[in-house]
């Protein structure tokens, strides 16, 4: 009787022992290219125009979102009809802009004061 219970303790403690080390995978990032359609900067809120002519798409940004200054924009200082490239994530249901930088020849950015 003593050898039919063995087993169960050791599945029990190998089962527990793969679950402690399962970790959740970050959602897998995507690249986005497009014209600016609208900057909402109360919202935090970017909508591009698709290249391919798709539907657009809306983005939000958080705090860790990098904007780069190719053409001297910042945060808030890009301008509908700019030409963008990004990446984004789903999470929670909704698209999250991680990086955002205007193309090289979109060279339409104006210093704001």
């Amino acid at each position: 009787m003593k050898l039919k219970l063995i087993p169960i303790p050791v599945a029990a403690g190998v089962l527990l022992a793969a679950t402690l080390n399962l970790q959740a995978l970050p959602p897998r990032q995507h690249s986005v290219s497009g014209v600016i359609k609208s900057v909402d900067c109360a919202s935090r809120t970017i909508t591009l125009k698709s290249e391919s002519g798709a539907a657009p798409l809306t983005f939000v940004w958080n705090d860790t979102t990098r904007f780069s200054r190719k053409g001297g924009c910042a945060r808030c200082g890009l301008d509908s009809g700019q030409a963008v490239r990004g990446w984004y994530r789903r999470e929670v249901g909704q698209n999250v802009i991680r990086e955002v930088g205007t193309n090289p020849s979109s060279s339409k950015c104006v210093a704001r004061r």
